[in-house]
């Protein structure tokens, strides 16, 4: 498969990227996101907008792919499936204690 010779092209010429992008999305999964959330939220709940959606908008913001949080919701409008005032509720709405568990856990994981 092409797939697997593009990878391995990758992997000779920038050995180094190859490995911190696979870091980075093991350490950022979804799953992980989401269950750092569930456990340390106090008030907020996921609900229909699931932080890992949250946290993936404002990581194209902050990587400069998008130029801000409206931009990046546009361009994910479909996957993120509820309104931009909900996301901007929802970031609002983020509880120390949660942004503190996802610095800890995210730097234990790194």
């Amino acid at each position: 498969m092409f797939v697997r010779e593009i990878y391995e092209r990758f992997a000779k010429k920038a050995p180094v990227s190859v490995m911190v992008r696979g870091t980075i999305e093991n350490v950022l999964a979804l799953h992980r996101l989401d269950s750092i959330f569930e456990e340390n939220a106090e008030e907020q709940y996921a609900g229909e907008l699931l932080f890992s959606t949250v946290a993936d908008i404002m990581g194209l913001v902050v990587c400069q792919i998008q130029p801000s949080v409206n931009a990046a919701y546009i361009a994910r409008e479909e996957e993120v499936g509820v309104t931009i005032k909900s996301v901007y509720d929802k970031l609002k709405g983020i509880e120390p204690g949660v942004s503190r568990a996802v610095v800890r856990e995210t730097a234990v994981r790194m």
